[in-house]
C-alpha cells in the first residue's frame, strides 16, 4: 500500500508543466468544433484547460479573478482610519512623559527645598539665562533618577532661593500651558512640539525617536533603497536626500530635452544608487520606478477621508521643515508628469476592515494595491490581444504567491512551446497557423473520437471473398500450390514435416509440407467528399459533424492508405474545392442563395476523372435537395427554383449529372441528415440511378457510418 502526504503550499513545490501534446489535444477539440485556430488559442489563454493526465493550465481570466479577490480581501481586512492611531499614541506618550516630569519637578522644588544643606549650593555663573537654569535642573533630576535624594550629593542651583524657585515654577507652568494648548491634529502637534523646549530628557528622546521613525518611513515611501541602507534619519541624511532629489530633477530635465548621455545616468547611479533598488538600467526605468513610489503616497491620501488626508499632509509637512527638500520633491512630481503624462495615476481604495495598520504598513499596502491595479490593466490588455507575454510574473508571484508565478510563466510559454514543437507557425505579426503536423494530429483526434464510439467488432470486420496472389501479406497461411508466390512460413512448414515424420533428425520435408502466407490485394481509391454548407447545415451541428468526418477520413487515408487520394468540395449556391487542411478554417464558409448539387457533382466528377484506375467514389453529406443549378448552355446564367422550395428543374439537372458520374464508374454514397419525405425520395432516386447507397444519419453518428463504409469497401481478400 502506498502512502501519500499532503502539505500546505510553501513555495518549494513544483507545478507539473503541461506538454505540447496536452495542449494540442485541447486545441483539437476546439478546432473540430469551431475550426479557427485564433479562437482556439484565445479560449485556451483566457479560460485555461484541464488536461486528462491531471495537469492544468491557468487562464488569464482565472488570474484576473485571483487579483480581484486579493484586492477585495485587502479592502475587507484593513482599516485605513487607524493609520494615525499609532502615531497619536506615541505622541500622547511623549506629552504624558513631559507632563509628569514637569509635575514631579514642581513637587520636588516645593517639598524638598528644606533638605538641602547651605554648603551644598553652587553659585550660578553671572549672566546665565533661564536655559542654563533649565539645564542645571535637568542635571539635578538626572542625578535624582540615579540615586534619589539619599543616593549622593546633588546640586541645588537656587533651590533654597524663593526667587529662583518662583522662576522655575513659572517656567514649568508655562510648559504645562503649552502642552494643554497643543492642537488636536497630528500634524499640528508635531509642528508645535518641534518648537517646544522640553524640560524632561526622556520625553525629548522619545519625540526625537518618533520623528526619525516617521521621517524614515515617509522617505522610504519615495526611495525603496533606504530600507536597506538607512538605520537612522539624521540631518546629514536629510541633506543628502535633498541633494539627491536635486540631481535627479536635473537628470530628468536633461533627458526630457534629449540632452542627456548614458554617462549622466551612470554617474548619477554611482553616486546615489543606494537610494534605489537593483535592476534599474536607464532613465526611463528610473522615472517609472519613482512614479510608482510617489503614486503610493497619493493613493494613500486618496483613500482617506478629507480630515485624515489633511492631518497626514500636515504631518508630512511638519516632518520635513526644510523647505528646499519639499520644493525639490514637488519638482520631481512635475518632471515625472511631463515625462509620462497620465502614467501611474493613483486610485482611491475604499477600505472597510477592522485590522489596524501603521503608516509603514499602509504604504506597503498601497504599493500592493497599486500593483494589483496595474496588473489588472495589463491583464485586460493581454486578454484583448490574446498575448500574455507582457505580464510581470515576478510581481504576480509577490502578490499572489509562488504557485501563481509558476502557472503564469507556463501560460506565457504556450505559443512558444507549440512553435518549438512544430505545431504552429507565425503568420504575420500576431497571427498563427497550424503546421501540416498539427493538421495530422487533429485528424488523428477526429479519428480517435469516431472510432471510440464504434463497437469493438465493427471496425476491421472485413468479408473474405477470395484469396491467392496479392500484394500485402496477412497472418493467415495456406498449403503451397504450384504457381503461388513462395512466401513460405518456415515454422509451420517444419511443424508439418515433424508431424508427418515424427521427431528426430534430420528432418525430411516434401512439397506437401510447404505452407505459405496468404496475401491481400489493395485497391487504390480516390474519394471526393461533397460537403453541403447551405444555411440549413449550419444548425444542429450538421456542418461541423461533416467537417470532422472529412478530417478523420483524411487522417485515416494518410496513415493507413497512403496511396489513396482525398478531395473536398464544399458547396452552397457556389462550389469551392478545398485542400483537407482548409477544413480547419472558417473564412471560406458562405451560405445563402440556394444549393447547387449539380455543379458540385460536376466538379467532383472532373477531379475523379484525373485519376486513372482504382475505385472512384463520392461521399455526399447533405440535409436537403437541390434548389439551384448551372445553366446547361455553359454561360454564367444560373437557374433558381427558390431557396427552400422544391425545384423540378434543379432536381432534373442534378440527376443528369448523377447519370454522367455513373457512366464514368463513380460510386455516389449519400449521407442524409434529414428525414423529410420529399428529401429522402430525392436521395433514393440518386441511389437507384447510381447503384450507390443512401444512409440516414445524425450529426453524432455521421462519422461512424462513413468510416466503416469506407474501410469495408477498401480491402478485398482474394482466394
Amino acid at each position: 500500500m502506498r502512502f501519500y502526504r499532503y502539505s500546505q503550499w510553501d513555495g518549494t513545490q513544483e507545478i507539473d508543466a503541461f506538454t505540447p501534446e496536452d495542449v494540442m489535444e485541447e486545441i483539437s477539440k476546439e478546432m473540430l468544433e469551431d475550426g479557427n485556430l485564433r479562437n482556439a488559442l484565445r479560449r485556451m489563454m483566457q479560460r485555461g484547460a484541464e488536461f486528462p493526465n491531471g495537469r492544468r493550465m491557468m487562464g488569464m481570466q482565472e488570474l484576473l479573478d485571483r487579483l480581484r479577490q486579493q484586492r477585495s480581501s485587502n479592502l475587507d481586512r484593513y482599516n485605513m482610519g487607524s493609520i494615525l492611531n499609532d502615531i497619536v499614541q506615541k505622541l500622547d506618550e511623549v506629552i504624558d512623559t513631559e507632563r509628569h516630569g514637569i509635575q514631579r519637578r514642581l513637587g520636588e522644588d516645593s517639598g524638598d527645598a528644606g533638605d538641602e544643606q547651605p554648603g551644598e549650593r553652587e553659585e550660578q555663573p553671572a549672566g546665565q539665562d533661564g536655559g542654563g537654569q533649565q539645564a542645571g535642573e535637568e542635571g539635578q533630576q538626572g542625578q535624582q533618577g540615579q540615586g534619589g535624594p539619599q543616593g549622593g550629593r546633588r546640586p541645588a542651583p537656587g533651590s533654597t532661593d524663593p526667587m529662583f524657585r518662583e522662576i522655575m515654577e513659572g517656567m514649568a507652568r508655562k510648559r504645562l500651558d503649552q502642552l494643554d494648548q497643543l492642537p488636536p491634529d497630528v500634524g499640528g502637534r508635531i509642528r508645535d512640539l518641534r518648537e517646544y523646549d522640553f524640560m524632561e530628557p526622556e520625553a525629548r528622546e522619545k519625540f526625537e525617536e518618533l520623528m526619525q521613525m516617521l521621517q524614515q518611513q515617509v522617505a522610504q515611501s519615495y526611495f525603496k533603497g533606504l530600507q536597506q541602507g538607512l538605520q537612522q534619519m539624521t540631518p546629514e541624511m536629510l541633506k543628502q536626500m535633498q541633494q539627491m532629489v536635486h540631481d535627479l530633477n536635473q537628470l530628468l530635465d536633461k533627458h526630457r530635452r534629449g540632452e542627456d548621455t548614458p554617462d549622466d545616468f551612470e554617474q548619477f547611479m554611482k553616486q546615489w544608487g543606494q537610494f534605489f533598488p537593483e535592476g534599474i538600467d536607464n532613465v526611463e526605468q528610473l522615472a517609472e520606478h519613482m512614479q510608482q513610489q510617489i503614486a503610493q503616497m497619493e493613493s494613500l491620501l486618496n483613500s482617506m477621508t478629507p480630515e485624515m488626508r489633511r492631518q497626514l499632509e500636515d504631518m508630512v509637512e511638519s516632518l520635513f521643515q526644510d523647505g528646499q527638500l519639499q520644493w525639490e520633491l514637488a519638482q520631481l512630481a512635475a518632471n515625472l508628469e511631463r515625462m509620462m503624462p497620465g502614467g501611474g495615476q493613483p486610485g482611491a481604495h475604499q477600505f472597510g476592515g477592522d485590522e489596524p495598520v501603521s503608516l509603514q504598513e499602509a504604504m506597503q499596502l498601497m504599493g500592493d494595491m497599486n500593483s494589483i491595479d496595474e496588473l489588472e490593466r495589463d491583464l485586460m490588455q493581454s486578454i484583448r490581444n490574446n498575448d500574455a507575454s507582457n505580464l510581470n510574473s515576478d510581481e504576480i508571484g509577490r502578490i499572489l504567491g509562488e504557485e501563481m508565478r509558476q502557472m503564469t510563466e507556463q501560460m506565457q510559454q504556450l505559443t512558444k512551446m507549440l512553435e518549438e514543437a512544430g505545431l504552429i507557425k507565425r503568420k504575420g505579426n500576431n497571427e498563427w497557423e497550424l503546421t501540416a503536423r498539427a493538421v495530422r494530429k487533429i485528424g488523428e483526434k477526429a479519428l480517435q473520437d469516431i472510432f471510440g464510439k464504434l463497437q469493438s467488432n465493427t471496425f476491421g470486420n472485413h468479408a473474405i471473398e477470395r484469396s491467392g496472389i496479392g500484394i500485402e501479406r496477412v497472418d493467415d497461411t495456406k498449403p503451397y500450390v504450384y504457381g503461388d508466390p513462395f512466401l513460405i512460413d518456415s515454422q509451420r512448414t517444419i511443424m508439418n514435416a515433424i508431424m508427418r515424420e515424427g521427431t528426430g533428425t534430420p528432418i525430411r520435408m516434401t512439397t506437401d509440407d510447404f505452407e505459405i502466407y496468404r496475401t491481400e490485394t489493395l485497391t487504390q481509391c480516390t474519394t471526393v467528399i461533397m460537403l453541403d454548407m447551405s444555411a440549413s447545415m449550419m444548425y444542429g451541428g450538421r456542418f461541423d459533424a461533416g467537417r470532422k468526418m472529412a478530417l478523420a477520413l483524411d487522417s485515416l487515408i494518410r496513415t493507413q492508405f497512403p496511396k489513396d487520394t482525398l478531395h473536398v468540395v464544399a458547396f452552397s449556391y457556389f462550389v469551392l474545392t478545398l485542400r483537407p487542411e482548409m477544413l480547419l478554417d472558417n473564412y471560406w464558409i458562405e451560405y445563402g442563395g440556394g444549393t447547387n448539387f449539380q455543379e458540385a457533382l460536376r466538379q467532383a466528377r472532373q477531379l475523379l476523372s484525373k485519376r486513372k484506375g482504382g475505385t472512384k467514389q463520392i461521399i455526399m453529406i447533405t440535409d436537403g435537395q437541390p434548389t439551384t443549378y448551372t445553366n446547361p448552355s455553359g454561360d454564367d446564367d444560373w437557374g433558381w427554383g427558390g431557396r427552400w422550395r422544391h425545384s423540378p428543374r434543379a432536381i432534373e439537372e442534378t440527376l443528369r449529372e448523377v447519370v454522367r458520374c455513373t457512366r464514368d464508374g463513380i460510386l455516389i454514397n449519400t449521407f442524409m441528415m434529414e428525414r423529410d419525405r420529399s428529401l429522402t425520395e430525392f436521395v433514393g432516386m440518386m441511389a437507384r440511378i447510381n447503384r450507390g447507397r443512401a444512409f440516414y444519419a445524425t450529426p453524432s453518428h455521421l462519422g461512424e457510418y462513413v468510416l466503416v463504409d469506407y474501410v469495408n469497401n477498401k480491402r478485398k481478400l482474394v482466394r
